[in-house]
């Protein structure tokens, strides 16, 4: 008896030491997401806010490390009243070893990075922006012989509103192909070779290639690169911000809902990042990027104005209406505008409201669904600022 009870004993103690290194090699998200709640409430816990931020956007950014899968966050809004708070929280990787996460931590900014390419696109005097947006994409790139004579009509407004004729989800997306050098910017010509997935300005398709191309064709029409502009004129390094490829976030992405071990990790490094500047490929912070964006709040009221009324969506269905970069929604009896960014193992959002009161969301995680750290975002926002006038 003394015998099996120490049997016993003795594969108890193996079991306890093997059963979760077994666990971790045969599935090792699957073990990420049954701890996740205690490394998402230490991340909660160690929530910092800037002076005299309200106590909805701490708990908010909180709730974003708890209830969201994203253990490391930085939240800001910016009020019409010039008023910037900010909070932040978790660590780089491993909780209270790794640096803790600060306000000017950089982040991966995924799709927001098409705020500060949009700003540097449209940021030259009224006459020449009319002239800029108006033009065609062809002439700027000059190419001519096309397979589909719709790609002729595309101009430079349709790009940056979305509504040049390419819809991701038709087509495949260059940008983010896997270990792949997409077309667009090394081989333009190839743009003589498409199919639009439909006819320029009679609807919205969102994609990555708009943005792509637009850079192109601002680098060739004003003969200068779109980020010597960004550097030199707007001085973008001084709010934070940077090519990934040139700096990424020391932040460690969440990727325990990826389908494959580190698959998000090994994407990244695969991802032709030359072709993802102007879309995707920002880093920087989520309280820098609102101190741009005041800076050049101009943009916001020249995207909204791009607003084509001639083109039927329904604003009460997300990503179905474009005023430039902005996804135009209608929330109770609100209007918003928003940026969704994500990129594998990571969210983001941009919501701004009628008032030019904004809030920014940077995390390191993906939930289930993606969408509910977005929707929480913006719930708490409409619930606490949006429609609030400066005082």
């Amino acid at each position: 008896m003394r015998l099996s009870y120490r049997l016993l004993i003795y594969a108890l103690f193996v079991a306890m030491f093997f059963a979760p290194w077994l666990l971790w090699i045969s599935d090792p998200n699957l073990v990420r997401r049954l701890v996740y709640p205690i490394k998402g409430k230490l991340a909660a816990w160690s929530t910092t806010c800037s002076p005299n931020t309200p106590s909805w956007l701490e708990e908010l950014t909180s709730q974003m490390a708890e209830a969201h899968d994203s253990p490391a966050n930085q939240v800001a809004v910016s009020l019409a009243s010039g008023k910037i708070f900010s909070c932040s929280n978790g660590w780089e990787s491993t909780p209270y070893i790794s640096h803790r996460v600060t306000d000017e931590t950089p982040m991966r900014l995924a799709s927001l990075s098409k705020i500060v390419s949009f700003v540097g696109m449209t940021g030259m005097d009224k006459e020449s922006r009319g002239h800029w947006l108006d033009s065609f994409l062809i002439d700027s790139l000059l190419v001519s012989a096309l397979e589909d004579e719709r790609v002729g009509r595309i101009r430079i407004r349709n790009l940056l509103n979305h509504s040049a004729g390419f819809d991701r989800h038709r087509t495949q997306d260059p940008i983010t192909q896997f270990n792949a050098s997409s077309w667009c910017p090394h081989d333009l010509r190839n743009l003589g070779k498409i199919r639009l997935d439909y006819t320029p300005a009679t609807r919205f398709g969102y994609h990555n290639l708009d943005y792509c191309l637009a850079e192109a064709a601002y680098d060739q029409y004003f003969s200068r690169t779109l980020w010597d502009h960004l550097v030199n004129d707007l001085e973008v390094r001084k709010y934070g911000l940077e090519w990934l490829s040139d700096r990424d976030t020391p932040v460690t992405q969440n990727l325990m809902h990826e389908g494959l071990t580190g698959y998000g990790e090994v994407f990244l490094d695969a991802i032709d990042w030359e072709a993802a500047r102007a879309p995707m490929g920002l880093t920087g912070n989520a309280r820098g990027l609102a101190r741009f964006i005041v800076r050049n709040k101009g943009a916001l009221s020249i995207a909204k104005s791009m607003r084509d009324d001639s083109i039927s969506c329904n604003d009460e269905v997300v990503g179905s209406c474009f005023d430039g970069f902005l996804n135009r929604l209608k929330v109770r009896d609100q209007v918003l505008w928003q940026q969704r960014g994500y990129l594998y193992g990571m969210s983001a959002v941009f919501i701004l409201d009628e008032n030019d009161n904004f809030i920014i969301w940077l995390g390191s995680g993906e939930g289930r669904p993606w969408s509910a750290g977005v929707n929480k975002v913006r719930k708490t926002f409409v619930e606490n600022v949006a429609g609030t006038a400066p005082n």
